[in-house]
């Protein structure tokens, strides 16, 4: 990984710490991309030595499970290896997130982030910014974040800088109002009759106005913050989508444009012989959008979003060909496949992997187990379709 290499730092702000530098090339590419000091230092018998030269600010835990992780910090703290600042940041698999979110409750470590499989990146780069943040300045990294978002649709921006100024307008109206309530207590009080307990009335304002005025400030802060953060999350969700539907898929009446034997070879292939198709896949979006495209051309698509889930299915019932994500909850893509060629009914089923550009060196060693093709994460129709008929052999 020559990019990693190139750009090591001898006192690094940032150090990843891992088994396998393949294993964390998609995080080390979000972090170059947010900032050049960092490191990924591969944990071998001399670690303690380098992470100790090393003096990292935010140090990235991503060892082959959490157990390992935990056990290297604790080592490293109870040796005093470490600078006395420093922000650690646990990574781990899905399967693992109720454990690594237990480690942050407990204050062990100052924040966790799921990267196998890595959805979440614009979370990742924040993780490390709020790090990055309590030792140094921060005003080339804020750059550097706003550069990484500079593509985002422009309505999408402005719909986010109108909530966050209907927040700032409804804060200060509520403040203003808080203003105007404490100021009539005020002069209520002062115009009372010395025999009205004023005492009581000053705590009826502290125990029922007060507090349901900040409960109120805050419901619609929490909502305006909601409606924001749905807004941000939904930008890559409609990108993915709209990049898959920009290819259009051939319909009979289009077909009457071909030549007559090519067009009903091609739909008798995919309309009549009705093949059965297993997909599997964790994200339900994606996983729709790839069913939609396969069963719109006539192909029978059964969904699960597991690895255990496809082996029962696999057990029982004889496909045409399996289409499974390299990530999966309980049993990963690779796992699964091993399991597939040794028993049920679909040893010599053909297996496409679902997966991205960053992930290539797992693929290679998933082949090993039997592969008939991939199809690369974000891809259009026709590139799904050229992949899974190839496979088929129609």
């Amino acid at each position: 990984m020559t990019s990693i290499n190139r750009i090591a730092k001898r006192h690094p702000a940032v150090l990843v710490l891992t088994h396998r530098e393949d294993d964390v090339q998609g995080i080390t590419e979000l972090i170059a991309e947010q900032t050049e000091d960092f490191r990924c230092l591969v944990v071998r018998k001399t670690a303690l030595d380098d992470i100790e030269q090393l003096a990292p600010k935010v140090i990235l835990f991503a060892l082959s499970d959490v157990k390992k992780s935990i056990c290297l910090y604790n080592l490293l703290i109870k040796e005093n290896r470490l600078v006395k600042n420093h922000y650690s940041v646990l990574l781990c698999s899905n399967r693992e997130s109720g454990l690594a979110f237990k480690c942050c409750l407990k204050n062990l470590f100052d924040s966790y982030f799921v990267y196998q499989p890595l959805y979440e990146k614009f979370r990742l780069q924040l993780i490390v910014y709020e790090g990055l943040k309590q030792f140094t300045n921060t005003d080339s990294y804020i750059e550097s974040l706003d550069k990484i978002v500079k593509d985002q649709n422009d309505e999408l921006n402005s719909l986010i800088e109108l909530g966050l100024s209907y927040k700032t307008s409804v804060v200060e109206e509520i403040s203003k109002s808080k203003e105007e309530v404490n100021s009539i207590n005020q002069d209520i009080l002062s115009q009372m009759p010395d025999n009205i307990d004023k005492q009581l009335i000053s705590e009826i304002n502290d125990s029922h106005i007060q507090p349901l005025l900040n409960a109120l400030e805050t419901s619609l802060s929490t909502k305006l913050l909601d409606l924001v953060n749905g807004l941000k999350q939904s930008q890559d969700l409609n990108s993915l989508l709209m990049k898959q539907l920009q290819q259009p898929i051939h319909t009979k009446c289009e077909d009457k444009s071909v030549d007559s034997s090519s067009g009903n070879a091609f739909l008798d292939t995919h309309a009549n012989q009705q093949h059965s198709i297993l997909l599997v896949e964790d994200n339900h979006i994606y996983r729709e959008m790839i069913s939609d495209v396969l069963s719109t051309v006539g192909y029978e698509i059964e969904q699960v979003d597991d690895g255990l889930a496809a082996i029962k299915k696999i057990k029982r019932t004889q496909y045409d060909l399996i289409v499974m994500d390299l990530f999966l909850p309980n049993l990963d893509g690779l796992n699964t496949t091993k399991h597939i060629r040794n028993v049920g009914k679909n040893i010599k089923t053909p297996v496409i992997a679902l997966t991205g550009n960053k992930n290539k060196q797992l693929v290679k060693k998933w082949a090993e187990h039997g592969l008939d093709g991939y199809i690369l994460k974000p891809s259009t129709k026709k590139e799904i379709l050229a992949v899974v008929n190839k496979a088929i052999g129609t």
